[in-house]
């Protein structure tokens, strides 16, 4: 009886400390997927060019200053939202703060969604921008 005890007491602690850590590998995730190419990726920044013909807008990081305008390709299946509404490239134009998620590719990035930030994250953004000389 004890053996069982003793078994049902480490499983009981796997399963504890296993629940408890799934947060800590969900956050793992998102800084491993970040971090490699060819998995989905974030980018904050000002738009520096709109091209509504080839559905293409480039972006200017602001948290690498030193990299040029990053392009990103725009498909029917990119997302595009302000505040949770969807929004079209029309509402999209140069100096717009943006929060981008991609997958890096040769040529323009692979798009998934294009955040067009507002309130406090796009007067922050703003700000970046200006300080590295982008406005």
């Amino acid at each position: 009886m004890k053996t069982g005890t003793k078994v049902l007491g480490v499983v009981m602690l796997g399963v504890v400390l296993g629940g408890a850590g799934c947060a800590g590998t969900k956050e793992a995730a998102r800084d491993v997927e970040s971090a490699v190419p060819g998995l989905s990726q974030k980018q904050e920044g000002v738009v520096t060019n709109v091209d509504k013909d080839g559905n293409l807008i480039a972006v200017k990081s602001v948290d690498d200053p030193s990299a040029p305008p990053a392009w990103f390709a725009l498909t029917p299946d990119t997302k595009m939202e302000r505040e949770g509404r969807l929004v079209s490239l029309d509402d999209i134009s140069e100096g717009t703060p943006v929060r981008v998620s991609f997958e890096p590719a040769t040529g323009p990035e692979k798009t998934y969604k294009v955040e067009v930030l507002t309130g406090e994250k796009a007067g922050e953004v703003k700000a970046k921008a200006e300080l590295q000389g982008q406005q």
